[in-house]
């Protein structure tokens, strides 16, 4: 069993450690936390039944520890990867690991040299529903795909000042549909193309944006997503494929963030004429089997393929484009 401690103990952090508990995982458990804020550490601590650390640098010089699970604003993640990275720890890193290619390159570099793992919580490749629907097109029950639509929509957070920062937040693109394109390219490889429309919020950052990408077998995609619903909207995460043979349907609402708890969510596929059918499926936590999965592939000596580093290049080159063409309305070649 390999030893994690968490940076940061905000949201995601109590998410991660939630759906290692939640799927009962054997394979790691959470030691430790630090947070600059110590009094938020010391609550996820007490919840969870771990220690706290006083400094980032205590807990890498923990022997106990494996892996560092970086739960930190996206701004901060090249900087702490490239410390864990140096401290000889494993990491395992929310998204976007960095606002560009270039960025996530240097984190990689430094991981290699000094012979840690490393994987980024791209989670939609590990989310029930979306995992189903990959299995389903990759068996050819929908046929070719025709059009595939996918939508995240949400308020802007209220738990995290730096998503209204400019100089920190990147925008709807880099913290939020982050999860589609990347779920696309799984499904469907490199793109050919990207355009992409959008509008600036108060803040004077993309927080609304609609993204269009073409890909090498024919299929079109819409990305649609936003952080400028208005306040009680419910965070809604949709996708619908439209395939040659049939269309299948994900639909999710939760609360005002993910609430793995509590949500209302449904698959379904369409064949003509059946009026829809729901789709059987195991249920469990994304989040968790993320995790286990990224212990799993250290302690076997596995590459992590669910989660490969170019997949991971490959989709912020995407989203590099897709911002450009939000500033020049230009069509660009991927």
């Amino acid at each position: 069993m390999l030893s994690f401690g968490v940076l940061g103990a905000g949201v995601m952090a109590n998410t991660h450690i939630d759906g290692v508990l939640g799927n009962g995982a054997d394979n790691v458990k959470y030691i430790g936390v630090y947070d600059e804020d110590l009094k938020k550490s010391g609550t996820l601590a007490e919840k969870f039944g771990m220690k706290t650390y006083c400094s980032f640098e205590e807990m890498l010089a923990d022997d106990e520890i494996d892996g560092i699970d970086i739960c930190l604003p996206s701004f901060l993640h090249e900087e702490f990867a490239i410390r864990a990275a140096q401290a000889k720890k494993h990491i395992l890193v929310e998204k976007p690991i960095a606002f560009t290619p270039e960025a996530a390159e240097r984190i990689f570099g430094v991981a290699h040299e000094n012979g840690v793992r490393i994987m980024v919580a791209q989670v939609l490749r590990f989310w029930p529903e979306y995992a189903t629907i990959k299995d389903y097109i990759d068996r050819g029950e929908l046929g070719d795909i025709v059009t595939i639509y996918a939508a995240r929509l949400g308020q802007m957070p209220s738990w995290g000042g730096w998503y209204k920062d400019p100089d920190k937040a990147g925008g709807a693109l880099e913290n939020l549909i982050l999860h589609d394109i990347d779920f696309l390219h799984y499904l469907l490889g490199k793109p050919k193309s990207v355009y992409s429309v959008g509008a600036k919020d108060e803040y004077d950052i993309y927080n609304d944006v609609l993204s269009v990408f073409k890909f090498e077998n024919g299929a079109n995609v819409y990305v649609d997503g936003s952080l400028r619903m208005t306040v009680g909207y419910t965070f809604t995460m949709h996708m619908r494929v439209l395939g040659t043979k049939g269309t299948m349907e994900f639909l999710y609402k939760g609360g005002e963030n993910v609430d793995t708890k509590n949500s209302l969510s449904e698959l379904k596929i369409y064949h003509d004429g059946d009026g829809g059918k729901d789709v059987q499926y195991t249920s469990y936590d994304a989040y968790g089997k993320e995790v286990s999965y990224f212990a799993a592939c250290i302690e076997s000596g596995k590459e992590t393929e669910t989660v490969t580093e170019e997949s991971v290049l490959t989709v912020l080159n995407s989203i590099v484009k897709a911002n450009e063409s939000l500033i020049t309305g230009q069509v660009y070649a991927l």
